[in-house]
Formats: C-alpha cells, structure tokens, sequence
C-alpha cells in the first residue's frame, strides 16, 4: 500500500469514527451546530463527501455545479422543513441516497450534467431536510457542505495518484454499504 493511500485510509478510518448520532450538541454556538453538524454524523459525512467525490469523477463544470446543486436543495429542504412541509420516509431517503450516490462512484458513472444536477439534488433534499435552526445554522451548515464536498473533490485527486485504481470503487462502495446497513438498522 502505497504513503498516500494509506494516509487517506487513516483520514478516512478517524472520519468514520465520528459519533453517528441524530444530532451532535456542541456548544459553539448557531453557527457552530451548522458547521459541525454534517460532519458529526456518518450519514451526513458520508453523503457530502460522496456527492464530492462523483463530481471530481465526472469533471469539467460538474466540478462545481454539483456541490452548488447539492446546496442549494439542502437549503430549500430545510427551509420547506421549517415552514412545515413533510417528507414521508426522511431517514429512509438518507439512507438510500447514500446507497445512489455510493454506487454512482463505485460505478464512475458519468452522467450527462442536467442527469447528475437532478440526482445530487434529490440526495441532497435529505440532507437539508433533517436539519433546523437559526439563521446562523444555516449560514453554517451551508458551510458544511461546501467544505465536505470540496474535501471529496480534493479526494479525487489524491485517489488519482494512489496506487491503486480501485481505491476510487472502494470509496463508492464503502459508503453505498453504509446506505445499506442504514436501510437495515444496524447503523
């Protein structure tokens, strides 16, 4: 195993070792419960970095139109959420957007843009859904997510350079069986 591969394996294991909890109190403040929030909880970390990872696979404007797509759903779904609109099954969408967007990289799938636009931002609908709070939640959770999929698209680059080809199908499927065992009970 080469330096580079192990070293984000070993990000990859701390990040995963985060505590998998509905909600993370912090004492940060509104802000800091944004910031923070997505990457306290796996399915959450998962997603982003994921929605991250398939739009460095896919490249070109996808680069960013991707993670702007998933902002931009996640903000409205929280925003719906707090005047009161219901999405049935919420945690079963979390779920099985981690599975899509899991196998979508494990595959390298490359979908025309307006396809992969759409797919991102019906993931991303559950991530913002399950979210609430002040004004500076938001701006921070906004944050979050530019941050964490940006992370996944750095990790493309670092994944390009590793040894192996196959780390990039790893990650996909890693997070795809986290979707997985999430739909079953055990996460």
């Amino acid at each position: 195993m080469s330096g580079r591969l192990a070293a984000v394996a070993a990000i990859m294991v701390l990040l995963a070792a985060l505590p998998a909890e509905a909600r993370t109190v912090l004492t940060g403040g509104a802000f800091g419960q944004g910031l923070l929030g997505p990457a306290g909880v796996l399915a959450h970390l998962l997603g982003l970095l994921a929605i991250g990872l398939w739009a460095g696979q896919s490249g070109g404007p996808a680069v960013w139109q991707l993670p702007a797509a998933a902002l931009t759903a996640a903000l409205a779904a929280g925003m719906a959420a707090r005047f009161g609109v219901r999405l049935p099954f919420a945690g079963e969408g979390l779920a099985a957007s981690l599975v899509l967007l899991g196998a979508l990289v494990a595959m390298g799938l490359r979908a025309p843009l307006v396809v992969a636009i759409l797919a991102v931002a019906a993931a991303a609908v559950f991530h913002g859904y399950v979210q609430a709070g002040p004004p500076l939640f938001w701006a921070g959770f906004a944050a979050s997510v530019l941050l964490l999929t940006s992370a996944g698209v750095g990790l493309v680059a670092v994944l390009g350079q590793a040894a192996s080809p196959r780390a990039m199908q790893m990650c996909g499927g890693a997070v795809a069986l986290a979707g997985v065992l999430d739909l079953l009970g055990v996460l």
